[in-house]
């Protein structure tokens, strides 16, 4: 990774409509654009769009940070992408809605100590709230807590915030992603995983997902089975990474016989998942990371499951709670234990004891990671804000309340909730 500084940029709105009516009617949304890169991908700045010459799939790189290479590394397989690959893009824009109600993960658009006697016409900052006025914040482990609580992310939100850390339709070969073993009988085709011969026996033959580290570095050691948080749209920022654990996966799968599975290593925890295609069932079991999970924890019948059709399975660790959904339908959740640091090692495989169950397309993305600002300050503190305690998505480029002598938006410096256009 090259070591030099990138300046932290100020995400702000700018205004573009200012208009008011009088009387009872409330006031309409004020339009803008965003300018600078400190929420994304929710909102971007001026970028560039970049067409992967290697695996075709578009992801995003901040302008000022591409501008600085002659090329840039694609996030999901790792391949080099130069200029002639890059598009220019505007800058969203957005609507902020003046009365809208606050709350938490909303994004707000707000003045930052005004200079006396300025006007509101004039440049916004936008933030997104993760704590309320009067409420104690402490960032630990990558997470937030209010008032000695982790706050979870709805499942929606979720989806909204993940950062993409591989997609299997986007890879021609298995790349370095990919653990697949000549004894273990899969193989990848255009994006597909399916096995080639029985498994012996009707057991279960797994692969193994391996985070593959696509970004610049020198003198790195092969990548370990945890994540990092490093965003592909900070091409050139210099830092150091944090493992990451909380992961969300979506499995695209044909399920016309036998049982698929996947398992989920954290915390010195093996969590194991079968879905039975013949009795339509969802059967999880837990066990030591060294040997087969074999002690039963949950089991349920999966009425909506049709195997004549594709079947979509979606796992989430984010924010310290395990969930499985099954063609958008929640079965099963387990809190962890909030205290613990991230696991040095995540590990995620995939198998089945079928020839009948084919992954049609793997997606893998990572939570944010929430780390405090100030290296020198402990991570057991904690700021008890008067006003709104604001983090940009982009959580390294973001100056924030993390930085701020006075952490909290004051309420009356609120112009509105910021909604995409």
């Amino acid at each position: 990774m090259r070591n030099y500084v990138v300046q932290i940029s100020m995400l702000v709105i700018l205004i573009c409509s200012l208009s008011g009516v009088v009387g009872c009617n409330p006031p309409p949304p004020r339009k803008g654009k965003i300018v600078g890169s400190s929420m994304s991908p929710t909102l971007q700045g001026t970028h560039y769009s970049i067409s992967c010459p290697g695996c075709a799939i578009e992801f995003s790189c901040d302008l000022e940070q591409a501008d600085e290479r002659e090329t840039v590394i694609c996030p999901n397989c790792g391949t080099s992408a130069a200029r002639n690959h890059w598009t220019p893009i505007a800058a969203d824009p957005v609507s902020i809605l003046p009365n809208a109600q606050i709350q938490r993960w909303d994004i707000i658009a707000f003045e930052h100590n005004p200079p006396a006697g300025t006007t509101s016409n004039h440049a916004l900052m936008t933030k997104r709230v993760v704590g309320l006025p009067g409420e104690s914040i402490r960032l630990e482990n990558g997470n937030i807590f209010a008032n000695q609580v982790l706050i979870s992310k709805p499942l929606q939100l979720q989806k909204q915030m993940r950062v993409l850390v591989c997609d299997s339709k986007f890879q021609s070969t298995p790349s370095l992603n990919w653990l697949l073993k000549r004894e273990n009988k899969w193989k990848f085709a255009s994006g597909v995983f399916q096995m080639d011969a029985p498994p012996t026996n009707g057991e279960f033959d797994w692969f193994e997902f391996r985070y593959q580290k696509n970004y610049f570095r020198t003198g790195d050691t092969p990548a370990p089975a945890a994540l990092e948080d490093f965003y592909g749209y900070n091409q050139s920022l210099s830092r150091k990474l944090n493992p990451m654990d909380e992961v969300f996966v979506e499995l695209n799968v044909q399920l016309n016989e036998g049982i698929l599975g996947w398992r989920f290593e954290i915390q010195n925890e093996l969590y194991e998942f079968r879905i039975n295609a013949t009795l339509s069932e969802l059967q999880i079991l837990s066990g030591t990371p060294d040997a087969n999970p074999n002690t039963k924890i949950f089991e349920a019948g999966i009425s909506f499951l049709n195997p004549r059709k594709p079947t979509r399975i979606e796992f989430s660790s984010f924010d310290r709670v395990l969930r499985v959904l099954v063609n958008g339908n929640e079965l099963w959740t387990l809190h962890l234990n909030v205290s613990e640091a991230p696991s040095p090692k995540t590990k995620l495989s995939f198998g089945a004891n079928s020839v009948g169950v084919k992954f049609d397309r793997i997606r893998i993305w990572r939570d944010l990671y929430y780390f405090d600002a100030e290296a020198t300050k402990k991570p057991s503190n904690s700021t008890t804000t008067t006003g709104y305690f604001v983090i940009g998505d982009n959580v390294p480029l973001s100056h924030d309340s993390r930085h701020w002598e006075q952490p909290g938006v004051a309420t009356e410096n609120v112009k509105g909730k910021v909604i995409f256009e």
